[in-house]
């Protein structure tokens, strides 16, 4: 059964054309952020220790990236095709737009899997990634991994930072890293132009905005670059929560530590191939994700990701549900777990009422 919920990382796609089929646009993201956090108490936790999978569902499991990628890709022309067919009824536009979103938040999940493997899979991400909207995550990412608890880069958030300012700066210094490592690369290479992966990304991106331009118009273009800017502002908001408190304007031993929070929600786990599990993830990232488990005395968050993420939208609100997280986790991280008591949603609680 743990095995088979891993088919849900192509339900967002398969909603979407359902929904451009069946004239229901909202359906992939109704679907995904509206009844996903209810769905807890049917599927519980990821376990805390490593499953042990058979050869044959280790391997089916470690092939599922390779097969999202192509299916995504396939989805995202037929997409085109169907909006180029039926066009976006006018005040229906925004909830294509929020559905199409959706399939490309997780489908940059997906292309995150695939960077921390082989070349090849690397290769195959970075495309994923920028067919969704987003080409630069492979440098974004790679820098990420090897800058424990900076605040200053804005690799980490500062304690007292909200995401609106953490995404400002964090934009700022992805794209001109970005920009300075590639034109680096140009010119040890005696070129006066950029090269290597970022700009292969780009490419790849603006040929997708000319699919949707061709399909509808200015609408559809513009419905694709909102896409783009929403997810970049989504990945950007996703670190802020893995990694709010956690620098080392907070931490004393945040610049080797690579702490990151985590949460243990298994229909999260399935649909985001367990990168909720963070702090495990950062100690060792090669690790595929049907290995991952919770890591033994990381930071547990009050409550899963679609609710932390509306709420880090209110700074004093944020504050509120994460801080005493925070406190209980520097008093014994080894006895810190997450609140106890979920019974429909992953709602929050606040860890001052659990005993020490």
């Amino acid at each position: 059964m743990r095995a088979v919920g891993y088919i849900l990382v192509f339900s967002p796609f398969t909603l979407l054309l359902t929904g451009q089929l069946w004239n229901i646009p909202w359906l992939a993201f109704a679907v995904i952020f509206g009844v996903g956090p209810l769905l807890r108490s049917l599927t519980g936790n990821v376990p805390e220790r490593t499953v042990l999978w058979s050869e044959r569902t280790a391997g089916l499991l470690d092939r599922l990236p390779i097969v999202y990628a192509v299916f995504a890709t396939l989805a995202t022309v037929t997409s085109i095709v169907l909006l180029s067919r039926d066009g976006v009824p006018g005040s229906l536009g925004f909830w294509y737009g929020a559905s199409l979103w959706t399939c490309c938040f997780f489908a940059v999940v997906v292309a995150h899997e695939l960077i921390h493997q082989s070349t090849q899979r690397r290769r195959l991400g970075q495309a994923l990634a920028a067919i969704a909207g987003y080409p630069l995550l492979l440098h974004e990412h790679l820098m990420h991994h090897s800058t424990s608890g900076n605040v200053e880069l804005a690799e980490w958030p500062r304690l007292d930072e909200s995401v609106w300012r953490f995404t400002m700066r964090r934009t700022v210094r992805v794209w001109r890293s970005t920009v300075e490592h590639n034109a680096l690369q140009a010119r040890r290479r005696g070129r006066g132009i950029l090269l290597g992966g970022a700009a292969e990304a780009l490419a790849l991106t603006s040929f997708t905005a000319v699919g949707f331009l061709w399909a509808a118009g200015l609408h559809g273009l513009l419905i694709y670059l909102g896409v783009a800017v929403a997810l970049h502002f989504g990945v950007q908001a996703v670190t802020y929560l893995q990694h709010w408190g956690l620098g080392v304007d907070s931490v004393a031993d945040a610049d080797q530590g690579r702490y990151a929070w985590e949460d243990r929600c298994q229909f999260q786990g399935w649909l985001m191939l367990n990168l909720a599990l963070h702090h495990a993830h950062h100690q060792e990232s090669r690790l595929p994700y049907y290995r991952v488990v919770p890591y033994r005395g990381s930071p547990r968050l009050p409550a899963g990701y679609v609710l932390l993420l509306l709420t880090s939208f209110v700074p004093p609100i944020w504050r509120w549900l994460l801080l005493p997280a925070l406190r209980s986790w520097k008093v014994d991280p080894l006895r810190h777990v997450e609140p106890q008591g979920w019974r429909l949603v992953c709602l929050p609680q606040h860890f001052e009422k659990q005993s020490l």
